[in-house]
């Protein structure tokens, strides 16, 4: 998924909320799918070994909030 992307899925999700904000949660395990708090976002650009490289953002996996909600593990076709 590209930042974009995920821009356009929040911009419909907050849209689908009557403009109002929305909590954003991570999924994990399909056979056990659990869901979490997402603690952090970082920005790294390429390997330290390697100049340049690609900006990439990853997302740093916060809390344990509990199982999947069904729907959500539905959606993902999990």
């Amino acid at each position: 998924m590209t930042a974009q992307e995920l821009i356009e899925e929040l911009g419909y999700a907050i849209e689908r909320n009557g403009n109002q904000d929305v909590e954003v949660l991570m999924a994990q395990q399909p056979k056990w799918a659990f869901e979490y708090t997402i603690d952090q976002a970082v920005m790294v650009k390429g390997d330290d070994d390697e100049p340049g490289g690609e900006v990439k953002v990853y997302l740093g996996e916060g809390s344990q909030v509990g199982y999947l909600n069904e729907n959500a593990s539905r959606e993902l076709g999990w």
